[in-house]
């Protein structure tokens, strides 16, 4: 188990602590400069030695400027403070190599990566030194970042989830501030070539794949400025940078002997992951029912006919069964369209017990013999037809316990994109368009989630039984919220992925209303986790 564990501390009051520690860490800027905007230049400047926390060094490689005053304000620079190492290289060699050349100049346990033409916020590297002071062994940090305008004003101030891998594979969120310990890049082997414009994603990828002592500071402390023709500026003006992440992250998988088709997606600006599966185990899917009917599309629906009917003709995914868990009121013509619409693979268990989700979920999983479980309401319908594929592609990782789908109302809304437990337990997004972006594209790519809905939750048998299985204290809300915190409780991840659709036609069995005693039950055995969720910051 121990292994699952991530450092992930990302405490606002790490920052008291610093005094307590007799020797604070040396930070080493490192810049690569290569004729930056003076104004911008300036700017960087006046943040690093602005900053409050002072035992930094500055190292600066310039990669053959062509405009003069760049190397007589460098060497002003380290004449004026002996705290500011500078080297000129002979010709022009990229970032990469300018990169590298100022690492080399470096002396500190930690190296802060700086653009010449950013600013750092001016308590950055008190932060910084603040968060090694309580995690002395963290490997890597990043914290929370803004954009600049050349006028100065900020914008896009982006809200940062903790430690995110499979939300990293789709993006580099991490970017800005970046500190690493010295001695993990050069074991990784600092900047690669061939990744221009990719080459610090490339890094973090390698850095992340050999430590799991990552923190994140929840703090604004990098002003990435955005000047005409920058990242920052549009997401199409380095298309070639684009390439390189997509190369980075399928050499990442590669060496992690994980098999993906990787691609980037000009539209979406991201790199989109599709494992291949090499195994294909067998699913439980499992269906707890009354014979409810509702209008669907205009038309009256007995719901979970046309559920396990949309599971059996349009899944492409073939190694499933299914187990329809039916209370004894269940009409028997119910029964009879299911054997139809489902002839081989359906079982019918019976429930004769007073109404209790979390316990027709349990006898399902006993009455079931796959390794992986999947919780259905009857009142969903299948879109993507490889929706199997894609979750059991997440789930096949060894330290996933629970992925769910992007479930959509049936106007087309979406009705759950994962958990969010800030400021309360709710499904994320509901009720917006499903073409909405969300913040930073976080509706677009598969996350980490601190928990999805039951409504369709793809489960490891072993994780289950592992941490007891649904809780039958709670018979309709919540139960899902509980299993998830629990498996978060045991170091496993959940993944949401939006890549896998469904509609479900939410509340058309059971009423949604939610009772105050169910709320005082999971806050009483969760409050710590509630308006506490580390992968989702934002509304």
């Amino acid at each position: 188990m121990e292994n699952r564990k991530i450092c992930n501390d990302s405490s606002s009051n790490i920052a008291q602590n610093f005094e307590l520690k007799i020797m604070p860490p040396l930070l080493s800027i490192v810049t690569p400069v290569y004729d930056p905007p003076r104004y911008a230049f300036e700017k960087c400047i006046e943040t690093v030695f602005a900053q409050e926390f002072k035992d930094w060094e500055w190292c600066l490689v310039d990669d053959c400027s062509t405009a003069p005053w760049v190397k007589t304000r460098l060497n002003e620079l380290q004449a004026l403070d002996q705290r500011v190492k500078v080297y000129f290289r002979s010709e022009n060699g990229g970032i990469v190599a300018a990169s590298n050349d100022a690492i080399s100049l470096a002396s500190g346990e930690f190296i802060v990566l700086l653009d010449n033409d950013d600013e750092l916020h001016l308590d950055a590297l008190e932060e910084v030194a603040a968060c090694i002071n309580a995690n002395p062994i963290v490997d890597y940090i990043y914290s929370d970042e803004d954009k600049i305008t050349e006028d100065g004003k900020h914008f896009d101030e982006f809200v940062k989830p903790d430690w995110s891998p499979e939300r990293f594979l789709a993006q580099n969120y991490c970017s800005h501030l970046s500190v690493i310990r010295t001695s993990l890049l050069n074991e990784v082997g600092r900047f690669r070539s061939g990744f221009d414009g990719a080459q610090d994603y490339d890094l973090f990828l390698r850095v992340t794949e050999r430590t799991k002592y990552i923190v994140h500071i929840p703090k604004v402390l990098y002003h990435w400025r955005a000047v005409p023709g920058s990242t920052a500026t549009a997401n199409n003006a380095k298309l070639y940078a684009y390439t390189a992440a997509a190369k980075a992250v399928d050499e990442h998988l590669k060496r992690r002997k994980i098999a993906a088709e990787v691609k980037f997606d000009p539209t979406l600006s991201l790199v989109t992951v599709k494992r291949q599966l090499t195994e294909h185990p067998k699913v439980s899917i499992i269906i707890p029912t009354c014979g409810t009917r509702k209008s669907i599309f205009g038309v009256d629906t007995c719901l979970v006919v046309n559920a396990v009917e949309s599971v059996e003709r349009r899944s492409t995914y073939t190694n499933f069964e299914i187990i329809v868990v039916v209370d004894k009121g269940t009409p028997q013509q119910v029964i009879t369209d299911l054997k139809t619409v489902c002839p081989n693979r359906l079982k019918i268990i019976d429930y004769d017990k007073p109404f209790n989700f979390s316990d027709k979920c349990n006898i399902g999983v006993v009455n079931s013999n796959a390794p992986l479980i999947l919780f259905l309401n009857d009142d969903t319908e299948i879109i993507s037809p490889d929706w199997l594929e894609t979750m059991v592609g997440h789930i096949s990782e060894e330290d996933v316990a629970m992925v769910g789908p992007l479930l959509l109302y049936e106007d087309g809304r979406i009705q759950s994109a994962g958990h969010s437990n800030t400021h309360s337990l709710h499904n994320f997004c509901a009720g917006l368009s499903s073409n909405v972006f969300g913040h930073f594209r976080m509706l677009k790519l598969a996350r980490e989630v601190s928990g999805v809905t039951g409504a369709c939750a793809l489960i490891k048998r072993d994780a289950y039984f592992e941490v007891g299985g649904m809780s039958e204290i709670f018979p309709l809300a919540f139960n899902d919220c509980d299993i998830a915190f629990k498996f978060l409780e045991h170091g496993y991840r959940i993944i949401w992925t939006p890549n896998a659709r469904l509609f479900h036609f939410e509340s058309a069995t059971r009423p949604a209303n939610v009772k105050p005693s169910e709320v005082k039950l999971i806050t009483g055995r969760w409050g710590r986790k509630i308006n506490n969720d580390q992968y989702c910051k934002v509304h």
